[in-house]
């Protein structure tokens, strides 16, 4: 019985170093490109905000929240690769966001620019057949 409890005892002691061997592997140092990476992101996000993407553009602005989420979740469980990946692609939504933001505002400009084109061309119309 003795025999068996040791034994039991190495194999639990055997699987437990494994175990932390395997947490030491996967948590990866970030490295300072990565962390200028995140900054990126949350500057870019910053930028779309700025352009009003939350009311031109919400859709990518809200992936760009999201993979901003993702990568501060990664950073704390020191998942390099998952932090990494979220940067980038919270970088590229809120770029997305942005462009879209401003492509839409100015369109919305054009817009108004146009009626009130159309407003001004009635009103020398109304004048001209008032002579």
């Amino acid at each position: 019985m003795k025999r068996k409890f040791h034994f039991f005892r190495l194999a639990l002691g055997s699987l437990l170093f494994i175990c932390s061997l395997a947490e030491l592997v996967s948590a990866q140092e970030i490295s300072p490109a990565q962390e200028q990476e995140f900054v990126d992101a949350k500057a870019a996000l910053g930028a779309a905000q700025k352009a009003q993407a939350e009311k031109y553009a919400p859709e990518p602005f809200k992936q760009a929240q999201d993979f901003l989420a993702a990568a501060e979740k990664a950073r704390s469980s020191r998942d390099a690769v998952k932090f990494s990946r979220a940067s980038r692609l919270a970088r590229a939504y809120a770029e997305l966001a942005k462009a879209t933001a401003e492509l839409r505002f100015q369109e919305e400009k054009y817009a108004s620019t146009q009626e009130e084109l159309q407003k001004a061309k009635e009103e020398i119309d109304r004048l001209k057949k008032a002579q």
